[in-house]
This record gives C-alpha cells, structure tokens and sequence, in this order.
C-alpha cells in the first residue's frame, strides 16, 4: 500500500491530531520512517519513551532505523539537562536522526532541557531539519507559565520563523484543545485520525473550514468522530490536497502499542547500531569558554553521576551538580575571606563606614579592590541609593579629582591599595532588600541558570511587575 500523504506535503509543518487510541503516533512513525528512507535529517522529543521503536523491524527479528537514541531504558547514551546545548551543536551541522527520550525527567527538567536544545537548534541549524513533537501540548500549551513559558517561546519562534532557518515542525497531539493556536495555526499539512470531544474536534474544524472547501469541512465534521482506527481527514493546504485516507502499516516496532489482554509487548531481539564516537568525543571535549558547570569537575563525585545516568535519575545527577557548584563556590569565598582585610565585615543593613576626609564612594572602592563595580551596585554595596543630589556630588567629585574613573560602565580606583578587601558579593548580599536578597543568593548558590529557573526556585511567577 502506497503512503496516501504526497511527498510534497511532506515539506512543511505537519499537525498530526488523535483521540487516544486512534493511531496517531503509528501514523507520525510512518511519516517519519518516509523520511528517513530519503535521507531527511529528523529530531524527535519524545516524552513518552514510544519512538526507540524505529531501531528495530516490526517483528523485532532485525534492525530498524540506525537512529541515535538518547535517554530512556532503550537509549544508546544516557540523556541528561546538561547535554541539551553540546547535542543542538553536533545536530546542527551532523545528519544525525535523533529520539531524544525525555520521559524519565521531571517536568521543569524537559521544559529546561527543551528550551536549551531548541535555542541552540535555532542558533545555528540551517538546512532542513524534521522536528518532531510527540504530545505537542506539553511543549506549547495554551497557556504556557512558569518554566513552560521559556520553552514554548522556542517552539513558537520556530513554528512562525524556523522555515527559513531549515525547520518543519511536525506537532502530534491527543489534545487540540490544549495546543496553543500560533503552532497549530502555521500547519500546512493537516491530519486528523478519530477526535470525539467538541473541544478537540473544534482547531480541526476551524483548520478545515479556513483551508478546504465548505463540503469537505462538512464532511469532516460529521465523520470525525467515526474515523476507524488509522484512518484520518489529510489536508495540504500547499498542494490544494484533501481527502479522507487510510494509512499503511509501519515497518518498524511499534512500541507505542498497548498489549490487549492475554497478549506480550514485543521486546526486539535486534536494535540498529548507531556509531556515536563523534557525539562522545565531542561531549567530552574541553570548551574554550568554561560554564559554571564545566568549571566545576575537580570537585564533582563522578562515580556517584555516573551511577545517576545509570539509573536513570537525572534529578540525582543534578543535585550532584548543584552540590558541587555550592562546593565551588564556598571555597573561592573562603579564598577570598582568607586574604588580608584592613577592616572586618560589616554587618546587615550597616551604614556605610566613613573615613576622615576622604570621599564614601572612594573608600567604598577602596574596600573591595580589585573587583569592579557599577556605580549602582557599589552603592549598594555600602548600603545606600545611586541616585539623588548628594550621590551625584559625591561621583562628580571622584572623578573630577581623579580618585575613580569609568571603564566600560565599571568604576575603578585610580590608586588601588597594595591588597584585596572584601568580597563585594558578601556586601552586595547583606545590603540588597527583600526579595532582590533572596534572587541574588539563590544565583550565588546555583549559577549558570535562567530568570524562569530561578523564579521555580523561590515559588514565585517569572512575570509581571512584582518580579520585574
């Protein structure tokens, strides 16, 4: 049996709409096994741990797909949050087929992970690339908050920008209702299996309405809901094709399929090899720019991540990493509290300490040489506003005389004392206000993360004015 979708619809964003049950996903791995049989670059996030099945023929006797499968009990590498950007990077330039099996991750860690990978992707990918959404609503909800706002801004601009940049965008979803309208609405390529509930019948019709003529949105509409499983309503706006379909069988295992009673889940005897040397040697190759994460290996328990991987426990992997920043972190404070001080820490909320004659804004300086400081955050530092007649006395003055200067918006001290001070950021702590303190100190401990994640870590909403 012929594939009933024309090759050319192929080439544009492709929404593929089900009720449980009705096929879709078996219908998204046959589009996708087409694809793969010409060679197209594809990328599938899947939250479902469903799609390793393209490895493995149908019967689970032989070899499927030599497609890389990162994460999930079937994975060819363990997936971690961090690995998100060093993947995009390699996907981006490689013919590299890709299951990214994003299932055994907490929410805020696919949300995360998917928002690092896509931005990345779009960065620097520029030929076509097939990316596939399994269960679409969890990437690009209806109304995206918290951590999920991040993500959803990647698949967006991807859905109304990413042609140009090589994307097809292919969205597969039970729940049309919850997938937000900017996506949907930028398929050119329609397929709707059997949908029962108005409110997810209703994007559809609206989609067939808008496109196909007023007797086959008709026909849709009154057989939706009676679609034999398999079967769908295909719509390529592009190619002016519509009609009513049946689709053929995969030739890969379908590991989605849930076992009827008295029936076993197919385990493959036999999973494509992928040689994914490349991708380990560039995953563990040094980077000239050392994140927060990579700076930290010396201190990381590295049997203990790696038992993590093992297990499957990517939180686990994570508190190990945020352990080992928070390691970092408290020895280079202790490095620097080690240094001579002239004068001891000032406590919470202290006043600036005045010396005889001499300017505050310079002695402020003075205390924490060599860091740099913007005028902002030196004041807040020694607990009082940049803002107001008498601050802007005290910094024409400093600078008319030559005791501070500006370079690149930072102030620093023409004649700097023979050894360090304080640690600005210790000063910077004890004098911001509430809840700029909190923010800054959950930054200290964990750095490297987005505003979104940080927002997740304090319980507050990542918008709106009292945030800002």
């Amino acid at each position: 049996m012929t594939h009933p979708i024309p090759d050319d619809a192929l080439d544009a964003d492709i929404a593929i709409l089900a009720k449980k049950g009705a096929g879709k996903t078996y219908t998204a791995k046959g589009i996708v096994e087409r694809l793969l049989d010409d060679g197209a670059r594809v990328l599938v996030l899947d939250p479902l741990s469903t799609w390793w099945g393209l490895k493995s023929s149908a019967d689970g006797e032989s070899a499927g797909y030599p497609i890389a499968v990162f994460g999930g009990p079937h994975g060819d590498m363990p997936l971690t949050e961090s690995m998100a950007r060093p993947l995009a990077e390699i996907i981006s330039r490689e013919n590299l087929p890709a299951v990214m099996d994003i299932a055994f991750m907490k929410k805020a860690e696919q949300q995360r992970f998917t928002c690092d990978l896509l931005e990345e992707l779009f960065a620097k990918n520029r030929d076509p690339l097939w990316l596939v959404l399994e269960e679409a609503h969890v990437f690009a909800p209806q109304s995206p908050t918290g951590v999920e706002a991040s993500a959803f801004h990647e698949v967006d601009r991807i859905a109304r920008m990413g042609r140009s940049f090589g994307f097809r965008l292919i969205s597969i979803t039970q729940r049309s209702s919850r997938l937000h309208k900017d996506v949907l609405t930028q398929a050119a390529t329609m397929v709707a299996l059997r949908i029962q509930h108005q409110l997810d019948q209703k994007p559809i019709l609206d989609w067939f309405t808008a496109n196909a003529d007023g007797d086959f949105a008709k026909t849709v509409k009154a057989n939706l809901a009676n679609l034999d499983v398999g079967e769908a309503f295909v719509g390529a706006t592009d190619q002016d094709f519509f009609d009513r379909v049946k689709f053929p069988r995969i030739t890969t295992l379908d590991s989605s399929a849930t076992p009827k009673r008295g029936e076993k889940r197919v385990e493959p005897k036999t999973l494509a090899e992928v040689d994914l040397s490349a991708v380990r040697e560039a995953l563990d190759a040094p980077v000239e720019e050392p994140s927060a994460k990579t700076k930290i290996v010396k201190v990381v328990d590295e049997a203990a991540i790696e038992k993590a991987r093992q297990d499957g426990y990517a939180a686990g992997e994570r508190a190990a990493w945020e352990a080992a920043i928070q390691a970092l972190h408290q020895a280079k404070v202790d490095e620097v509290r080690a240094a001579p001080k002239p004068e001891p820490e000032i406590s919470r909320k202290a006043k600036p300490r005045k010396t005889e004659g001499e300017n505050p804004l310079v002695a402020a300086a003075r205390r924490i040489w060599p860091a740099k400081l913007t005028w902002a955050a030196l004041c807040t530092m020694d607990g009082r506003k940049a803002r107001g007649g008498h601050f802007n006395s005290l910094k024409r003055s400093a600078l008319d005389l030559g005791q501070l200067r500006e370079e690149n918006g930072l102030v620093v001290l023409a004649e700097p004392p023979e050894t360090g001070g304080e640690c600005p950021a210790d000063l910077l702590e004890q004098n911001l206000p509430e809840p700029a303190r909190s923010i800054f100190k959950e930054i200290r401990r964990v750095p490297g993360f987005n505003w979104t994640y940080y927002a997740e870590k304090l319980g507050k909403q990542p918008r709106g004015g009292h945030w800002n």
